[in-house]
């Protein structure tokens, strides 16, 4: 009996060079926009995000998933929710971790490895689904 393989390596790892990529993004722009050019920790972060999330969402849409869905609208707007979800279980999961942990960056990169899986599975399930984004157009129920 052959176990399916809920991770496929050729998707896998674009996503984690892409993730690294876009964590870096995150943490440069947050840094040099609010040291350098002194914002608000609150518009800097908003400003890093934004940027980092859109690299994420256009190069795994691209690179990883190679979906050609041209919704952009709808399937950015999951995207979106996604990244809602994604954050309301690191911020759990931090919450628990710092139990533990007492360093708030050290709990911080601890969920980050632990929510490297759980994104992954809800990029290509939901996001980039084949299934809802297979020709361009939301599948209909038949």
């Amino acid at each position: 009996m052959k176990i399916p393989q809920i991770i496929q390596l050729n998707e896998f790892l674009p996503y984690f060079f892409i993730g690294l990529i876009s964590t870096s993004i995150d943490w440069t722009t947050f840094w040099v926009s609010s040291t350098k050019f002194g914002f608000h920790y609150e518009i800097a972060l908003m400003m890093s995000y934004t940027l980092a999330g859109s690299f994420h969402y256009i190069a795994n849409k691209i690179i990883t998933f190679k979906c050609r869905s041209k919704q952009i609208g709808l399937q950015f707007s999951i995207y979106f929710m996604m990244a809602i979800i994604s954050l309301l279980m690191s911020m759990g999961l931090i919450a628990f971790i710092k139990l533990f942990v007492m360093n708030a960056l050290y709990a911080r990169i601890i969920t980050t490895a632990f929510m490297l899986i759980p994104n992954f599975l809800l990029h290509k399930h939901i996001t980039f689904s084949k299934k809802i984004f297979n020709t361009g157009s939301v599948s209909s129920p038949s």
